[in-house]
This record gives structure tokens, C-alpha cells and sequence, in this order.
């Protein structure tokens, strides 16, 4: 079996613990036990893994590796673009080619966690009437089950990433320094707020590019990439790119940190009928301090 990663590892190492011997800490929600995997053991077995089935109906059909089609088309080419963000903080020297590798790798990260595809699949089922998944970060089954929902799925996750970054052009993206080397990245590294509502029994699969919507992935302890997409944008537009990065005080890297609390325990396997109530920070109702995130796109 293979470990598959829904964070890129190239990621993952730039939260590891180098002092004692490059491991991450990661904490349990459910048990609050922290324990030390290696980055190369911090994935799903089998996660981007085709079920065993798929393309037996066409000899001439050849579907992709899906884990070396992610890496080769979107972690691969925006590592080294991430690594000279972090060296210089700042975004300058980008080419229009070079944002949109960046900007394409914050949307597969929205749209490949298991959490997104949950909350995709919950919000269906409760739209249709019929029972919701069980939480599970398997949220596509095993590949050792066929399962032709799983494989389409699967496929299209590059698809859709590709898709969104395309809408997120018109974004604007700048680099915000978090103090004291605090940021913390969670289980969907990509958080997004909207100015707007939804309907209860309404789900936008690509929230991070609606109208008013902010998005925030922490690319290092200290990095964090911040993607704001004004409420008036024209679809086809192109967003700036701020050179200067944004200083966050402790209280606004406080809540940024929540928000990644409170979806990494939505999108844990919950164990206990309510324990997810009852885990659940619900950050959502407090202050972000005097920092205002969209103040630079003034």
C-alpha cells in the first residue's frame, strides 16, 4: 500500500520539527494525544488510488496515476515558487505564469481534502433527503471496493482545480507574516470567509471564489498565502499581486489559527454522536482585533 497525500509534503516539511529529527507534530482532536509521524507517512493508504475496475470497458482507455498527475502538474511546480516566497517574504519577481501556479496550488488544496468532499457529499445528501456519510477521512471508500462514484471522484479533483484557479485569476494575492512563527496548519490548510449567507440546503463546492470571499493557507510557521476576491469583481479580470507582505498582530493570527481549529475538527472522524458539538470551537463569533484583513485592497 501506498501513502497518498492530501497535503503535498514539500508542505508538510515546512512544519516539521528540524530540532528533533524533522517529524511533525500533529495533535489528535478527538484524544488530544499529539503524536510524531514522519512527512512521508502522513497521508491515507491507497487514497488517490483508482478502484480496480476502472478502465477494464476500453483497452484504449488509460486513466492517470492521480497521486504523480497532483505532484507533476501542481506540487511540483509551485514548490520552488513557495520555497523563494518564504526565503524573501515577499511576492515580488512573480511572472503572470508564476502567480498562477501559486494561485492553482491554494485551489487544489480546497478542492482535494477529504473535509471539502464530506461536507460536498453530507450537504447532498441532506439536500435529497437520504442518510449522510459516516465521517470518515476515507470519504471516497477503498479502492479494493468498485466503486465508480469513488473513481469520478478521484479525477476529478484535477479537473476542478484547474477550474477554480482559472476563476480565481481575478483575486487579489498577497503574503500576510504571521508573529513569533505561530501559524499552524490544519487538515484543509485553506480557509475561506464569505461576506455573504448561503441557504441551509445550499453548498457552493468552490466557496473561495465567491464575491467577498477571503482565503488563507499557511505556506510556513511564519508564511501565510491570502487570496481576497472583491465583492464587485468582474469575472475575466486579473487580480493584484501586493509585493509588501501584511504583518498580522498576535489577536488576527489568533483567529486565523481558530478557524483552522475548528475546521480540522469538522472534518475528523467523530466517534460519539455529538461530540463534534461539542468539540467545535466556534471562533466564528469572535473579534479578529483591530487587523483588518482587506485593508490593503483598499
Amino acid at each position: 500500500m501506498a501513502t497518498d497525500h492530501y497535503i503535498p509534503q514539500s508542505l508538510l516539511r515546512g512544519f516539521a520539527d528540524h530540532a528533533n529529527g524533522g517529524n511533525l507534530n500533529v495533535l489528535d482532536k478527538i484524544s488530544g494525544r499529539v503524536f510524531h509521524p514522519r512527512v512521508e507517512d502522513f497521508g491515507i493508504e491507497d487514497f488517490h488510488t483508482l478502484s480496480a475496475n476502472t478502465g477494464e470497458t476500453s483497452d484504449d482507455l488509460q486513466l492517470p496515476d492521480l497521486e504523480t498527475l497532483l505532484n507533476e502538474s501542481f506540487e511540483s511546480p509551485a514548490a520552488p515558487l513557495l520555497q523563494r516566497v518564504i526565503e524573501r517574504s515577499s511576492l515580488g519577481g512573480l511572472t503572470p505564469d508564476e502567480r498562477q501556479i501559486i494561485i492553482q496550488f491554494v485551489a487544489l488544496q480546497w478542492v482535494r481534502t477529504p473535509g471539502r468532499t464530506f461536507d460536498s457529499r453530507s450537504a447532498l445528501a441532506r439536500m435529497f433527503g437520504k442518510e449522510e456519510p459516516a465521517r470518515s477521512l476515507r470519504v471516497f471508500g477503498t479502492p479494493s471496493k468498485p466503486d465508480q462514484l469513488r473513481d469520478i471522484g478521484l479525477l476529478a479533483i484535477p479537473v476542478d482545480a484547474v477550474g477554480l484557479a482559472n476563476v480565481l485569476r481575478r483575486a487579489h494575492l498577497a503574503l500576510a507574516l504571521a508573529p513569533g512563527c505561530q501559524a499552524v496548519i490544519g487538515d484543509n490548510p485553506v480557509i475561506a470567509r464569505s461576506s455573504f449567507e448561503l441557504p441551509a440546503n445550499g453548498y457552493a463546492a468552490f466557496l473561495v471564489s465567491a464575491p467577498g470571499s477571503d482565503a488563507f493557507l499557511p505556506i510556513s510557521p511564519r508564511h501565510i498565502l491570502y487570496l481576497h476576491t472583491e465583492v464587485d469583481v468582474v469575472r475575466g479580470s486579473c487580480g493584484r499581486t501586493l509585493l509588501d507582505p501584511l504583518h498580522l498582530s498576535i489577536d488576527a493570527l489568533n483567529y486565523l489559527n481558530g478557524l483552522q481549529a475548528k475546521a480540522a475538527v469538522r472534518y475528523t472522524v467523530m466517534p460519539m454522536q455529538g461530540q463534534e458539538a461539542r468539540l467545535k470551537v466556534d471562533i466564528s463569533t469572535q473579534p479578529s482585533g483591530n487587523f483588518d484583513f482587506q485593508r490593503c485592497f483598499r
